[in-house]
């Protein structure tokens, strides 16, 4: 509805990874060049972790999306799977096809698809998302891919995407091997005021926002205040609160319209963000 009011192309603040509207503040370019790093190096394992609503999916998108012809790709986002359910969805994803689905024909196949990138000089990568919820034995046969290699590079390149449960799992003692191999990892952080202010002018701007809407310095510490600098939280409250300037006839975002837009986002009661954001994550 305000998309024409404020002379928008599309909505600036959707909560959908579209590497589009990716910023690189100082963590994200660093992550993003610790697991490229990790990839390009053959390192074996990476691992990207961050609290919930921190950017780790967009951020790994965006890693996909900067690899060229010469790394084939398997993205996994539902690792609620059996070792062997995990084993058929990575020969799938990577277009292997496979007569028997045996846990050693699909490595066996796996290994030859492998040997034959690396043969073509090219690489392969495995990206997993919420893998915290991979169970042990899933995160042990993991790793145990890892061992396919030549006598001088590690064949497949996997990177982990998780919450903080993901670190606390590796670090057990039963999957020790495992946090031994991860050679490259990052952990995102919510943005601090001035990262969320320029986060969000970024994101106006390649929405065709720059320079009809701003933001005075109140409503900004008030938005950091309430989403505590988590992206996904920002984008939320943030959209609301375009809604109610549109409501409200106004070009000039302040507090008045992000109060009102948290009072809608919290169904008009205060509540204390711990409350509210475990309420946001979980529906």
């Amino acid at each position: 509805m305000y998309l024409k009011f404020f002379g928008l192309s599309e909505k600036p603040f959707s909560i959908t990874p579209d590497v589009n509207y990716l910023y690189l503040g100082k963590q994200h370019e660093q992550a993003l060049d610790t697991i490229l790093y990790g990839v390009n190096e053959r390192l074996g394992f990476s691992m990207l972790t961050g609290e919930v609503g921190t950017g780790k999916t967009l951020l790994s998108r965006a890693l996909l999306s900067r690899l060229d012809d010469s790394v084939s790709t398997a993205l996994l986002i539902n690792p609620l799977l059996s070792v062997e359910e995990l084993l058929k969805a990575i020969t799938k994803d990577f277009g292997i096809a496979i007569r028997y689905n045996s846990p050693q024909k699909q490595i066996e196949a796996l290994n030859t698809f492998l040997l034959r990138l690396a043969s073509e000089d090219k690489k392969a990568l495995v990206v997993i998302d919420e893998a915290q919820n991979l169970s042990p034995d899933a995160l042990e046969a993991v790793r145990l891919l890892t061992n396919l290699e030549t006598r001088t590079q590690k064949l497949l390149q996997i990177l982990l995407v998780g919450q903080p449960e993901l670190l606390k799992k590796v670090k057990s003692h039963e999957l020790r091997q495992l946090e031994q191999r991860i050679t490259a990892r990052y952990h995102l952080t919510p943005f601090s005021q001035p990262e969320m202010m320029r986060y969000i002018n970024h994101r106006i701007c390649i929405a065709g926002g720059g320079g009809k809407i701003f933001f005075d310095p109140v409503a900004y510490k008030l938005i950091h205040r309430e989403t505590s600098g988590y992206p996904r939280l920002i984008n939320i409250l943030c959209d609301k609160t375009l809604m109610a300037a549109y409501v409200c006839d106004a070009h000039v975002i302040t507090k008045k319209e992000v109060k009102a837009a948290v009072m809608d986002w919290r169904g008009g009661r205060r509540r204390p963000f711990g409350f509210f954001r475990r309420w946001v994550f979980s529906s």
